[in-house]
């Protein structure tokens, strides 16, 4: 009896434990109603859901397109758990305007769900994380585009909502939408209010036509909020933000901590309708793992997975990777001390060289004298004290060998090493345009020296239409990598938070790379 009565309570606990496993794949579902409830997902029962590779197609201005979770707490909630939606197309076919509400995917009351390689097209609310203060653990909405949204993301009342390389583009006008491309703020609905802390926003594009908003978020909702290394750009002006209803710039976004490793640079998409960027977005962080595989260019939606590619050299932002890295050479220069390029013997003469790899890192640079070799450097700053140096006339030159064993030589510089002093003239960092100098690798920066703040002169012809720029300090640390476009005349870069002293600009064109040295004073 005692053996029987074990068996019934395991049983049993079994029982209360079950779940119900429940995968819906490769449908299609088409609406033409004004108000639609869109594919509600039972959850009467603790239910293991997978819901993937579906397309839904609506018009409806009220309601829901996947509805798979609640709006209130209930008995059901928490009941989705761990759900994956994944592979889906939505499309949304109705006429934007502000105050409709239909949601695309919404998960409310549900923790741990991932929402990952999703094409949501036009859809008033496209995705909702929504609760009365729950906290995900486990959950993500990753690697989605989302188009013309309403609003993009909602997190409403959940606590450790990630949002990692998701590709938002906006066309909409303020009139077509008052809400920004991330909303976080609490549930007010609800007593006691549903809190939603710790939002956490890494490696996204965000990409606007007008100046509607890219995140806002309420002060309740700012402990443990994380937002950096994403791409914003705005073709109508600075990208804006909201902190607790107050419009920031994103000058003013970054001055409150937030996105200090981000950038504002048009991402070149290919086309507004598949999203691929025309190069690499190198500009994300390793977020490890889990979060690794993105979506790949040829990427298309159906009733099969959509094609995939896995993160590799430095993360890249955006729902989109591309699979393999271009394997560019490193780019080298080489410049002097301050003493200049004449000297007196014996001279001892400081030799410096700015190296930098898009696609990875420096393992060395050497120094030579014409073809002899005069030492090595396997860690920045790369440098070099040449001492003893009898009279003569030398020309140094820097090799940087990358971890693909690219390698590049700079331009030689010129010494000349003499009994008598001479005037002191440093050729390597001529502030002449280069048109009007014979060192082809010389831009010009202007104003320079100054506070921080500066431009560069574009007027070169072997500048292409895009160029990377490169900021380096003396230390050898990476400031700033972005692109130049050459019809930017009005770009500014600022240094005005950068130590005093010296830095090199470096810019890479289709033609030849060029250097200059900036003077913070």
């Amino acid at each position: 009896m005692k053996y029987i009565l074990t068996l019934f309570i395991s049983l049993a606990g079994f029982l209360v434990n079950a779940q119900t496993v429940q995968k819906i794949e490769g449908k299609t579902y088409t609406n033409n109603e004004d108000t639609w409830y869109g594919v509600n997902i039972p959850r009467k029962d603790p239910t293991t859901l997978t819901f993937k590779n579906n397309s839904i197609t609506s018009v409806n201005r009220y309601g829901y397109l996947l509805q798979a979770g609640d709006e209130v707490p209930g008995s059901y909630n928490n009941n989705l758990d761990g759900a994956v939606i994944t592979g889906n197309r939505l499309k949304w076919n109705g006429t934007p305007e502000i105050g409709i509400i239909p949601h695309g995917i919404f998960t409310g009351y549900n923790i741990n769900v991932k929402v990952k390689y999703n094409y949501l097209d036009r859809i008033p609310m496209a995705i909702i994380r929504k609760s009365n203060g729950m906290t995900d653990v486990s959950g993500v909405v990753a690697y989605n585009i989302v188009k013309d949204p309403g609003v993009g993301v909602v997190v409403k009342g959940m606590n450790g909502v990630k949002i990692y390389n998701n590709t938002f583009y906006s066309s909409l006008t303020p009139t077509e939408t008052n809400r920004p491309l991330i909303h976080i703020y609490e549930n007010t609905d609800i007593s006691p209010v549903g809190s939603a802390t710790g939002t956490k926003i890494y490696n996204n594009i965000f990409y606007c036509k007008h100046q509607i908003k890219n995140i806002s978020i309420t002060a309740a909702c700012l402990p443990g909020f994380e937002s950096d290394y994403n791409i914003f750009y705005c073709e109508s002006g600075t990208p804006l933000f909201s902190v607790n209803g107050s419009l920031k710039t994103f000058a003013e976004w970054q001055a409150l901590g937030y996105d200090t490793h981000s950038i504002v640079i048009n991402p070149d998409f290919k086309d507004l309708t598949s999203f691929v960027p025309k190069k690499r977005l190198d500009y994300g962080k390793n977020l490890g793992s889990e979060f690794a595989t993105g979506l790949s260019p040829n990427v298309k939606w159906g009733t099969s997975d959509p094609a995939t590619s896995a993160q590799n050299g430095k993360w890249q932002v955006g729902a989109i990777i591309h699979p393999e890295p271009e394997n560019l050479p490193p780019v080298v220069s080489i410049s002097l001390g301050d003493k200049g390029s004449d000297f007196t013997a014996p001279a001892t003469i400081d030799i410096n060289a700015m190296a930098s790899d898009p696609d990875g890192f420096i393992n060395k640079v050497e120094f030579y004298n014409g073809t002899a070799k005069l030492a090595e450097s396997t860690t920045a700053p790369y440098s070099f004290t040449w001492k003893n140096v009898a009279v003569g006339t030398y020309s140094l030159k820097a090799v940087a060998t990358d971890n693909k064993n690219s390698k590049t030589t700079s331009d030689p510089v010129t010494i000349t090493v003499s009994n008598m002093p001479t005037s002191v003239f440093n050729p390597s960092f001529s502030n002449m345009p280069s048109s009007k100098n014979n060192d082809r690798n010389q831009i010009r920066l202007y104003p320079n020296p100054s506070n921080g703040i500066f431009k560069i002169d574009l007027s070169d012809p072997l500048l292409s239409d895009k160029n990377t720029v490169t900021i380096i300090s003396l230390k050898g640390e990476i400031l700033y990598t972005g692109l130049l476009m050459r019809d930017e005349t009005d770009r500014q870069y600022d240094l005005s938070r950068a130590e005093k002293g010296n830095y090199i600009i470096m810019i890479k064109s289709d033609q030849a790379v060029f250097t200059g040295k900036f003077i913070k004073n």
